[in-house]
């Protein structure tokens, strides 16, 4: 019975990584000791905090702290080098790596890496000056610290119960398509008269996730599997053109609320076929049959339009149709290239081929010209410094500096020279989740730390032999790795694992002192009080007020670009030039801007919203999202040559007004509402004077360009899609009480 016990848990994942931490830990301590290094502690952080559920994530993290490691020890040896006689100086100097460091945190695919650059070099800088030992002998004993702690577990993890990472990321694309093809299932029955935004919104969060899972497993899997590394390009290259589609889906599905796709049946008599492919498509992505391509799915679809419909449509319904119709097109154009390079990634180079080739045009209704796109504005997307990135590194380095004057002017300040690193630490951690309180984590580590302290001072003094210690070790991480084995408790493991190390502090000649716990316990107290006021600064952190503040610079930023122009202004002249280079750094924002919207919504408790539901709040994200997507699309499609009709600049003016009355309406003195009825009776008039002067400016061509039709159409739809988003969204903000919002209470 006891035999079957032990075969069953064992068989479990969760139990033989952590059996894989404990022994790892118990190594890394036994070869410390042995070596009479200094900071062992050091080496068992290392080991706790680089341990994951496969051995592809825990090697990849692990060379991330090795890497993060060595640079921190370089820079913080530069930094000494450089003012070792200039504290104020010194300090300047080391709170911009850190704030550099935090800012690409918020912003890399390898944050860990910065992470560890930017605490790691505070903890040698503050190391080197107030230990005995100089920066140089610091920044040594914490690389191979850390050398030894990540090189003792990748050797257990690769020789104990190996698991490998390359079924698992082959299982997260195979569940990526599947939610892919939900999300366009879910769009083409708008086609037909019902869509369901909260479900919409709920599976675009849900790819959200899956990319970002599938983004972390591609990197552990090409780590420990060596079909993944050889192919290691070609997958990089695939999942990010999986993003472009899922993008391509979620820009289909901001259509879907509105009558743009319900119209598409009876306008386009191939839908049902090209629907049947696309829906092929997305069944061999998710279940490949080696490389093996049908030749139905390597045709380009012509999704023609019944011309004796189309002739009955007005210019907007038209324009409507073209921007549907061009966004089918790049949706039929990435799911061939993805079918194609997945058959050459699987090993079927001759069926790849066969698939044809997929840069070839696509002949779509009268024209096979594809709308030129301005590529400037996307390519200033990447470039331009964000916000908030920007106001959570001065949050950080604000704090260090904090600590930094409270250690040298308070005196005996709980923690002294521990005060600074623990603060530089936690600040770059806290960064990362702006979600979770500092003053929340107040109990919990108060609790962790008397746990860690009654084993401290009352079980740790009975042990005599490094072996007693060893199994106390075993059996503690054990613990620990299983009861926060979810994915989800992570953190917690961390934080748990670095209270314990830190508390017990083994060293070769061991001491115990219960000064030293609450020393350390208030030190953390202070940290995260210095934390949680930082938070207030420049604005209250709670997240109604995080999303009312994106909300409202949302607003403010389309008005500015509406007011600008919109990209609807001239390239050739001086004036436009100008006019460009402001509305880049606009339309930037706006890209970014809705993103973080939908993640700051998702944390809005209910008790404020309309119904105590959350319909309401993803109708509003769903609308602010597609008010940006055809702002955006509009100013990456400019005319050639372009002289502005009065009509136009009074539409843009009318859209700047609404958007500019809604943000004020948002601030803390008021509760403004706009007409949304009288807004679009406005707003509908200036499109028809605007239609009326596009027909008589295309009566006097001669001959009228296929592609050129094509452009003035997708800005039609673009205009006409502009000004029924803004009013939804004029609709969806009335339906809040704002003012409720503004009660007071900490977070």
């Amino acid at each position: 019975m006891d035999s079957t016990v032990i075969s069953t848990a064992l068989r479990s994942r969760a139990t033989r990584e952590a059996i894989k931490t404990a022994l790892a830990l118990v190594l890394t301590y036994w070869i410390a000791l042995q070596a009479n290094w200094d900071k062992p502690m050091w080496a068992g952080l290392a080991v706790a905090l680089v341990s994951l559920d496969s051995l592809g994530l825990s090697l990849n993290k692990g060379m991330m702290r090795m890497l993060g490691t060595l640079v921190a020890a370089m820079v913080a040896l530069i930094l000494v080098g450089f003012f070792a006689q200039d504290r104020w100086l010194f300090m300047i100097a080391l709170s911009l790596w850190v704030g550099g460091c935090t800012y690409m945190v918020l912003g890399s695919q390898r944050a860990y890496f910065w992470q560890v650059c930017g605490f790691v070099s505070v903890i040698i800088c503050v190391g080197a000056a107030t230990s005995q030992g100089g920066a140089f002998e610091t920044a040594v004993l914490r690389t191979q610290q850390t050398g030894l702690g990540v090189l003792v577990y990748s050797l257990v993890a690769m020789l104990l119960w190996p698991s490998h990472s390359g079924d698992r990321f082959l299982d997260a694309l195979a569940d990526l398509h599947q939610k892919q093809r939900a999300l366009y299932q879910a769009v083409i029955t708008a086609g037909h008269g019902s869509v369901d935004i909260q479900q919409a919104t709920k599976q675009l969060g849900e790819l959200a996730t899956a990319h970002r899972t599938l983004a972390s497993l591609l990197d552990a899997a090409i780590a420990d599997s060596y079909d993944i590394w050889e192919a290691r390009s070609d997958w990089q290259r695939y999942v990010d053109r999986c993003k472009a589609l899922t993008e391509c889906l979620e820009q289909l599905a901001m259509f879907a609320p509105s009558d743009a796709l319900q119209q598409l049946g009876t306008l386009i008599p191939s839908l049902d076929t090209f629907d049947a492919a696309i829906q092929q498509r997305f069944l061999w992505l998710t279940a490949p049959a080696d490389g093996l391509v049908d030749k139905s799915q390597k045709a380009a679809h012509v999704l023609d339009v019944e011309k004796s419909r189309l002739t009955s449509l007005s210019l907007y319904d038209a324009g409507n149709l073209s921007v549907v119709r061009r966004q089918l097109r790049n949706l039929d154009t990435m799911t061939r290239e993805l079918v194609s390079f997945r058959a050459r990634i699987e090993g079927g180079a001759v069926a790849a081929q066969a698939a044809g080739q997929v840069s070839e045009p696509l002949v779509i209704g009268d024209t096979q010209a594809e709308p030129r796109r301005n590529t400037a504005h996307v390519a200033n997307v990447s470039r331009t410094l964000d916000r908030d990135r920007l106001i959570a590194t001065l949050r950080v380095m604000l704090t260090l500096w904090a600590a930094y004057l409270i250690y040298i002017y308070v005196e005996a300040v709980p923690g002294g020279p521990a005060l600074v690193t623990l603060t530089g630490s936690l600040a770059m951690a806290l960064a990362v989740v702006p979600q979770v309180s500092p003053l929340r984590l107040v109990i919990p580590v108060l609790l962790v730390t008397s746990l860690a302290a009654a084993i401290y001072l009352l079980v740790m003094p009975r042990l005599y032999t490094f072996w007693q210690l060893g199994l106390l070790l075993f059996c503690l991480s054990l613990l620990i790795c299983r009861l926060f084995a979810a994915p989800a408790m992570q953190a917690v493991k961390a934080m748990t694992f670095s209270l314990f190390i830190s508390i017990s502090n083994i060293q070769s000649t061991q001491s115990y002192s219960f000064i030293a716990v609450a020393d350390i316990a208030m030190a953390f107290v202070i940290v995260l009080a210095l934390l949680s006021l930082a938070s207030y600064i420049p604005a209250s952190p709670r997240p109604e007020q995080v999303f009312r503040r994106l909300l409202k610079r949302f607003f403010l930023c389309a008005g500015r670009l509406f007011l600008k122009g919109g990209g609807m202004q001239e390239r050739g002249s001086a004036r436009g030039l100008r006019k460009n280079g402001r509305s880049s750094s606009l339309i930037a924002t706006l890209a970014t801007l809705p993103g973080k919207i939908s993640n700051s919504a998702a944390r809005v408790p209910v008790r404020l919203l309309p119904d105590a539901s959350r319909d309401a709040l993803d109708s509003l994200v769903t609308r602010v999202g597609a008010l940006a997507f055809y702002s955006q699309t509009l100013a990456q499609h400019r005319p050639d040559n372009w002289e502005e009709p009065a009509a136009l600049r009074q539409w843009r003016e009318s859209v700047a007004g609404a958007l500019f009355a809604m943000a004020e309406g948002l601030g803390a003195k008021g509760n403004e509402t706009i007409d949304y009825r009288a807004l679009a009776a406005r707003l509908q008039l200036l499109l028809s004077e605007i239609e009326s002067d596009v027909r008589s400016h295309v009566a006097q061509l001669e001959t009228a360009d296929a592609s050129e039709v094509e452009q003035w159409l997708c800005r039609a739809g673009l205009l006409r899609g502009i000004g029924q988003s803004l009013v939804d969204v004029c609709r969806s903000v009335d339906e809040f009480n704002w003012r409720q919002w503004d009660d007071q209470r900490f977070f």
